[in-house]
C-alpha cells in the first residue's frame, strides 16, 4: 500500500512512513501534546483565582465552544487528509497565497508549543530538586530544560510508531495518577462530610461575567491542540475514517478528564487556601494539595509533571516538524526540510525544530526577569494568540472547499452553520482576550502587551515568507501532497 500525492509519486527520500498509526495511536499523540496532568497542574489554581471554585464549568464550556472547530477538522479531514491539513485545505478552497500563509502561521504556533515544553520540564525538575533540599534556581531550570531537549530528540529520531508508544506508557502514568488523586479527593472530601456541587453552579463565580472569560483562556490553552492529529494524517491507516473519529475523542474526552479531575482539585481546599498555594512561589499549587492528602508520595506530582513533559513535548515537535516538511515538499520552504530518514522521519525539520527549543526558551526567560514561571505564562499565552488563526480559517475552508469544489457533499449544518459558529467563538476570544486584555486594556509591556505586538510583527513576516514561496514555485496555484491511500479511494 503507498501513498501518493496529485503532483505524481513522492520520491522515497521525502516519504513519511505510511500505515504506521492506528486510532488510538493517533489518540495518544492527541491528548499527549493537550497535557492532561500539566493542564491540572498548571492552571486549575490559576483559573481558580480567576473565576473561584467554577473551574469546571469553565473547561466544559471551552470544550463545548471548541466542538464547532474540531467538527471543521474532522469534516476537511474526511475530505482530503494531508499532512499540510489546514493550509492546504484553505490553499485549494480559497485564494492560495492565503493557505501558503497559513502554513507558515501553523509552523510558527507549533514551534511556540514546542519551546514551552522545556520550560514547563524545568520547573518541574527545580521541585524535584527541591523535595530533596537540594538548591533550584533559573539555571537549573535551563540546564535541566536542555536536556528534556535531548531526550525527546531520541524519541523523535525514531519511528513514529516507537514514539506514539512511548507516549502512550508517559501519558498512563501522569493521566492515570491525576485522576486516582483526584478521586480519592473526592471520596475523602465525602467521608468528611465536605462534598459539595458548588463548582458546578454558575452563581459561585466570584468575578463576574469577564473573569469567567479570562479564566478559559488557560482552558483554550489546554484544549488547543485537538488539530494535531491532521498532519499525521499520511502516516495513519485509513485516514479519511480515523483522523476525524481521533479529532472528536480528543476534544470531547480530554475535556470530560479536565471538568473531572479539576472538580477534585478545587473542593480539596477552601478558595482562600488555593489562593495561598497559588502565592506561595510552589512550581504547583497541586504539590501543596498532595502534600495534604498524600504527604510524602506528593513526590509523584513533579515526577508525574515530567513524564507528562516528555508526553507533551514529543507530540508537539513531531507536529512543528511535519508542517514545514509540508510546506518544503510543496517548495514553499527549503528543500533539505523535506528529506526524510532511514526511519521516514523528516530528521532536517525535526532537528531545526529542536533548535528553536534551544535557543528561544533561555531568551525569553532572560527577558522575562530570568523567572521560568512569568516565561510559561508568556509562551503559553502567545500560543492561544497563534492557534486561534487557523481554529478560525479551517472554518473557513470548510465553507468554502464545500460551496466551491464539492457541492454535491454540501450540508448546510456541517458545512456552513458548525463553521460560522466556530469562526464568531474564535473571533470573539480573540478580540476579548488579545485585543482588548493583552492591548487595548495591558497595564505592562513585558508580560502583556508584548504578546500582542511581537505577534503581530511575526505575522507580517510571514507575508514575506509567503510571498518568497509563491514566486518560488512560480505561482503555487494548487497544493500537490494529499493522502489517498488506494484500498480506501476504491481504486
Amino acid at each position: 500500500m503507498t501513498v501518493t500525492g496529485e503532483g505524481g509519486h513522492i520520491p522515497p527520500s521525502e516519504q513519511l512512513r505510511s500505515n504506521a498509526l492506528g486510532l488510538w495511536q493517533l489518540v495518544i499523540l492527541g491528548v499527549a501534546y493537550m497535557g492532561l496532568a500539566l493542564t491540572v497542574y498548571f492552571n486549575v489554581g490559576i483559573m481558580e483565582g480567576i473565576t473561584g471554585p467554577i473551574v469546571p464549568l469553565a473547561f466544559a464550556a471551552v470544550t463545548i465552544a471548541m466542538l464547532p472547530t474540531a467538527a471543521s477538522f474532522a469534516v476537511m479531514n474526511s475530505r482530503r487528509p494531508s499532512t499540510g491539513s489546514v493550509f492546504t485545505w484553505l490553499w485549494e478552497a480559497t485564494w492560495p497565497p492565503l493557505g501558503i500563509w497559513l502554513g507558515w502561521v501553523l509552523v510558527v504556533t507549533y514551534i511556540v508549543g514546542s519551546i514551552l515544553q522545556p520550560v514547563m520540564f524545568g520547573l518541574f525538575f527545580n521541585s524535584l530538586l527541591d523535595y530533596f533540599g537540594i538548591g533550584a534556581g533559573t539555571w537549573t531550570a535551563i540546564i535541566s530544560g536542555l536536556g528534556a531537549v535531548v531526550v525527546v530528540g531520541v524519541l523523535t529520531k525514531k519511528d513514529i510508531r516507537l514514539s506514539a508508544k512511548v507516549t502512550g506508557y508517559f501519558i498512563a502514568i501522569e493521566a492515570g495518577f491525576v485522576a486516582l488523586l483526584a478521586l480519592y479527593i473526592i471520596i475523602k472530601q465525602a467521608i468528611d462530610g465536605n462534598f459539595t456541587l458548588d463548582p458546578f453552579v454558575y452563581s459561585n463565580n466570584t468575578a463576574g461575567w469577564t473573569g469567567f472569560q479570562n479564566a478559559t483562556l488557560l482552558a483554550i490553552l489546554a484544549i488547543a491542540a485537538f488539530d494535531i492529529v491532521a498532519p499525521m494524517a499520511e502516516e495513519t491507516r485509513t485516514p479519511r475514517s480515523l483522523v476525524p473519529k481521533a479529532t472528536i475523542y480528543v476534544t470531547i474526552g480530554a475535556g470530560l478528564y479536565w471538568v473531572f479531575t479539576s472538580f477534585g482539585f478545587v473542593i480539596s481546599v477552601p478558595s482562600d487556601t488555593m489562593a495561598g498555594y497559588v502565592a506561595s512561589g510552589e512550581f504547583t499549587p497541586i504539590y501543596l494539595v498532595a502534600d495534604n492528602y498524600i504527604h510524602i508520595l506528593r513526590i509523584l506530582v513533579p515526577l508525574t509533571g515530567i513524564t507528562a513533559v516528555f508526553a507533551a513535548f514529543t507530540a508537539i515537535s513531531i507536529t512543528a516538524a511535519r508542517l514545514l516538511y509540508a510546506l518544503s515538499r510543496e517548495g514553499l520552504a527549503p528543500k533539505v526540510f523535506a528529506q526524510t530518514d532511514e526511519n521516514k522521519t523528516p530528521w532536517n525539520a525535526q532537528a531545526l525544530v529542536l533548535a528553536m527549543c534551544v535557543v528561544l526558551p533561555l531568551i525569553i526567560v532572560v527577558w522575562q526577569d530570568g523567572k521560568p514561571l512569568n516565561a510559561f505564562a508568556w509562551i503559553g499565552v502567545s500560543y492561544v494568540f497563534y492557534v486561534l488563526i487557523p481554529y478560525t480559517l479551517v472554518c473557513v475552508a470548510n465553507i468554502f472547499y464545500h460551496l466551491r469544489i464539492a457541492r454535491d457533499q454540501f450540508n448546510v449544518f456541517t458545512n456552513l452553520i458548525l463553521p460560522l459558529i466556530g469562526i464568531a467563538i474564535n473571533v470573539y476570544v480573540f478580540y476579548k482576550n488579545f485585543l482588548k486584555t493583552y492591548f487595548l486594556d495591558s497595564t505592562d509591556f513585558t508580560t502583556q502587551s508584548s504578546i500582542f505586538w511581537f505577534g503581530c510583527a511575526v505575522l507580517i513576516i510571514l507575508v514575506g515568507f509567503t510571498v518568497m514561496g509563491v514566486m518560488r514555485t512560480g505561482g503555487a496555484k494548487q497544493p500537490h501532497r494529499f493522502s489517498e491511500v488506494a484500498e480506501e479511494m476504491g481504486t
